[in-house]
């Protein structure tokens, strides 16, 4: 019996077109019966490659702890329609098999030609209005595309697939489905490995959206920036399985780095003008040759490391690190010397070396900036740098005799002959000096036109030793003008130290006094105000109240000012 009415208020849906309220109706709907398949759809997850790792814990607690039947029934107009009738006289069920499907349902009927159950005629078979869910077509797709259920060739030779790649965001929708469908149809994992990436969004973290109007046409920007700028900034930015949050602006990165590339080939192939390739020998490098390929080969094993384990974000840095770090910023430099300072035949020899280096980097390159190291490499005289590797015989630097389209080219090899770390000790040494001097210059606010006058104390026995040896590339890549090796520290300069040296800019007639002192002054007053303003700041509330690591966030600045301080009173004391 009827107790009470009691009015309730509550929120009615609303379309967001028309503005109706939306009425939820019950109807019958088709399921997939998968909650009894736990284990398998665990145990085959198992046999998958992962990457990044944790997204298989991700798909192992969906199915442990949410995974429910599926419901694929959906009431839209256009999909694929349930191969299932209805009789209206005895209402029996009819689920057609294969041969009975139309093979175009757009322009054929199905071949029913009556009730299995009452006789009647396929004039009273009623088809299920519903369609296929989505992901119920698309779980299929690892092998129906292969000719499955039929037995091919296609089917044995490329099922089960190498790789998925996809977004995490569908991983349960479509991932998962296609795991369980190769499970039950096949009895195997549809993919070798899956890969994970994440989502392009906006930089507030939003997802591109029409709606908004903050999307970005990727046409739009590869007419403006150019596609490998397009692929080697998403490369560089593409995380395992993080989100990508990128405006146009960002692309700028990648291709400053194309326009690297393509001034750097056209400045070494300048180079060639008047030269001769001529077969280069392990035998014929020198030390800063041979500590480029060892930062070649380093570099090989981190971008094949990074493709072969799906981290192209590291593959990306790392192609960054070295050609326009370590191969232009360093290398190019300094071989500047041998064509200053060097002989035809020396000419000869850092040009030879400069080409081998460069194809050999392309190559590494191509498969981040295609278009941009293809044009390059169409360029370079192939032919007469594989005639002369092939003069240099078994002792040549690069044995590829490679001369067609770099796309279909052999990938650089890892070469553990390269590897030379007495030559990488020796030469990191000099860099931590040149970096120093490079510092303190720009501490000191000297402009790289101005050549310093430095007195280097270098520790007996130290790596640093052979900053001895090699003064003219410090010259250069420090924009020093005279170099003293003294036994102490010098008075009236401004010193800098690192492993196995001190380094001391003179305060001569190349570096103006007075602005030096008035710079520093100024910058000391600057940092002892920032360290009064902490003081006070850790002496208040703040300290109590605000959060430990904040705290400490804070008492790292003041350490870093006081430092800083400690320093500028000591270069104004040398002064």
């Amino acid at each position: 019996y009827l107790v009470k009415v009691e009015e309730l208020e509550h929120e009615v849906q609303v379309h967001e077109r028309c503005g109706k309220e939306v009425e939820y109706s019950v109807m019958k709907q088709w399921f997939i019966d998968i909650m009894n398949y736990k284990k398998d759809f665990l145990k085959i997850g198992e046999e998958i490659n992962w990457y990044p790792k944790h997204m298989q814990a991700r798909y192992n607690e969906w199915v442990e702890n949410i995974m429910w039947d599926w419901c694929i029934s959906r009431q839209r107009y256009f999909g694929v329609a349930f191969p299932v009738w209805y009789c209206k006289d005895c209402g029996e069920v009819i689920l057609a098999d294969r041969e009975q499907l139309p093979v175009n349902p757009l322009v054929d009927k199905p071949n029913i030609t009556k009730c299995p159950k009452c006789g009647c005629d396929a004039s009273k078979l009623q088809q299920d209005p519903d369609v296929l869910d989505t992901w119920f077509s698309s779980w299929l797709w690892p092998f129906s595309t292969l000719g499955w259920p039929e037995k091919t060739p296609d089917l044995d030779r490329f099922y089960p697939t190498t790789a998925l790649v996809t977004g995490f965001d569908i991983i349960f929708f479509w991932v998962a489905r296609m795991i369980m469908a190769g499970l039950e149809f096949t009895g195997k994992a549809p993919f070798h490995d899956i890969y994970m990436h994440g989502l392009v969004r906006d930089k507030q973290g939003r997802k591109m959206s029409k709606s908004l109007g903050h999307g970005i046409d990727p046409l739009e920007v590869i007419e403006e920036f150019g596609s490998d700028a397009v692929k080697y900034t998403l490369s560089y930015m593409c995380a395992g399985g993080q989100d990508v949050l990128i405006d146009k602006d960002s692309f700028k990165l990648g291709s400053r780095f194309a326009n690297k590339i393509w001034n750097a080939s056209r400045y070494l192939l300048g180079n060639l003008e008047g030269r001769n390739l001529v077969p280069v020998k392990k035998s014929d490098l020198t030390e800063l040759d041979k500590w480029i390929y060892g930062r070649l080969d380093n570099a090989v094993r981190s971008v094949r490391s990074a493709l072969e384990s799906y981290r192209y974000n590291d593959g990306a840095s790392a192609l960054y690190e070295f050609f326009w770090t370590e191969f232009c910023d360093w290398y190019v430099e300094a071989t500047k010397l041998s064509f200053w300072n060097g002989d035809d035949a020396e000419k000869d020899r850092a040009a030879s070396v400069l080409l081998n280096l460069l194809e050999e980097s392309l190559r590494l390159l191509h498969p981040y900036l295609p278009f941009v190291t293809e044009e390059i490499y169409q360029k370079l005289p192939l032919a007469e740098l594989v005639a002369s590797r092939k003069a240099a015989g078994e002792e040549s630097i690069c044995s590829c005799d490679y001369t067609g389209m770099l796309i279909a080219g052999p990938y650089p090899e890892i070469d553990d002959s390269r590897v030379d770390t007495k030559v990488a000790d020796r030469f990191e040494a000099l860099q931590e000096l040149i970096r120093s001097v490079r510092a303190l210059r720009a501490e000191c606010g000297i402009g790289p036109e101005v050549k310093l006058n430095v007195a280097l104390v270098i520790t007996k026995g130290s790596s640093a030793e052979v900053c001895k040896e090699k003064t003219d590339i410090i010259k250069l890549l420090a924009g020093i003008g005279e170099i003293d090796f003294v036994d102490t520290k010098v008075d009236g300069a401004i010193g800098t130290v690192g492993n196995g040296f001190e380094a001391f800019i003179k305060i001569d007639g190349s570096v103006n006094v007075e602005q030096l002192k008035t710079r520093f002054t100024k910058e000391l007053t600057t940092e002892k105000a920032f360290i009064a303003k902490v003081d006070a700041k850790l002496a208040g509330k703040f300290a109590q109240n605000a959060p430990k690591e904040v705290v400490e966030a804070e008492k790292e600045k003041r350490a870093n000012a006081a430092r800083r301080v400690e320093k500028l009173e000591s270069y104004l004391q040398n002064l």
